[in-house]
Formats: structure tokens, C-alpha cells, sequence
């Protein structure tokens, strides 16, 4: 049903800081995540197909679950992983196309912990670059 981990998303209290750090890790910035022109995230490559999504919150309190907003796994066919998830009585989200131009739906754990599965487009920014304008 799933291909792999696609990427762990981090909440940074200052975005050049971290965007340094991972840098020097060897992770290269793929596209940014803008609101109201102004860049608040950044996705960074590890490894073909694995990624790294860091965005800022400077009003950051200590870290819960060691930073890690949420996690996503991917799907080569998001509706066929959808029907499979309701025939197993898992609730997801409806089904929605990023700003990333990427199929997307959203589960939540017992626990609370959200997370997304996700399927490529050919117009996925994971695969074009540039930038990003957040809906949220």
C-alpha cells in the first residue's frame, strides 16, 4: 500500500538558523514555503525520494515529540490506499491537491498524531522546484 516515508516535517524557532544546520548535514534546499510573499519553510532533499520540510514558529514553547510536526508516507495510487484505509474502518480526510501540487489526505492516530499520505503528480514541486504559496 505504501512506498516509502516521504519526508518528516520540523517546526524551527528561527528558519536561517536550522536551514544553516541542515545544510552543513549535507540536506539542499528544494523550494520554499511562502506566506504573503514572505518565506517561513523550506523543503530540503536528503537523498532522492527522501526529504526534510522545516517551517519557523519563533513564539516556539519547548519541543514536543522532538520537533516532529508530522510525518507522511507515500502512495502510487492515493484513491486505491483510500478505499483499502475505509475498508479497514480508518478515517482519512478528503482527498485534496496541495499547494505542492501533490494528492494529499491526512489520518490521525489513537494518540492524536496527525500525518499525511501523499501521491505524486507530474506537476509536484517536489519534482519542478520553486516556491510555494501556503493555503493554511
Amino acid at each position: 500500500m505504501f512506498t516509502r516515508l516521504a519526508h518528516v516535517c520540523l517546526s524551527v524557532k528561527d528558519l536561517e538558523r536550522s536551514l544553516a544546520y541542515y545544510e552543513k548535514l549535507g540536506l539542499r534546499p528544494l523550494f520554499d514555503f511562502t506566506r504573503k510573499g514572505a518565506r517561513f519553510g523550506v523543503y530540503m532533499k536528503i537523498a532522492d525520494g527522501s526529504y526534510v520540510e522545516i517551517f519557523e514558529d519563533p513564539d516556539m514553547g519547548p519541543v514536543a515529540n522532538n520537533g516532529i510536526l508530522h510525518f507522511c508516507l507515500e502512495t502510487a495510487d492515493l484513491d486505491a490506499t483510500m478505499a483499502q484505509l475505509a475498508e479497514r474502518g480508518v478515517s482519512c480526510t478528503p482527498k485534496k491537491l496541495g499547494v505542492d501540487n501533490t494528492w494529499q489526505t491526512w489520518l490521525e492516530d489513537p494518540d492524536g498524531n496527525k500525518f499525511e499520505v501523499h501521491q505524486y503528480t507530474p506537476a509536484s514541486t517536489q519534482s519542478t522546484g520553486g516556491s510555494v504559496e501556503a493555503d493554511w
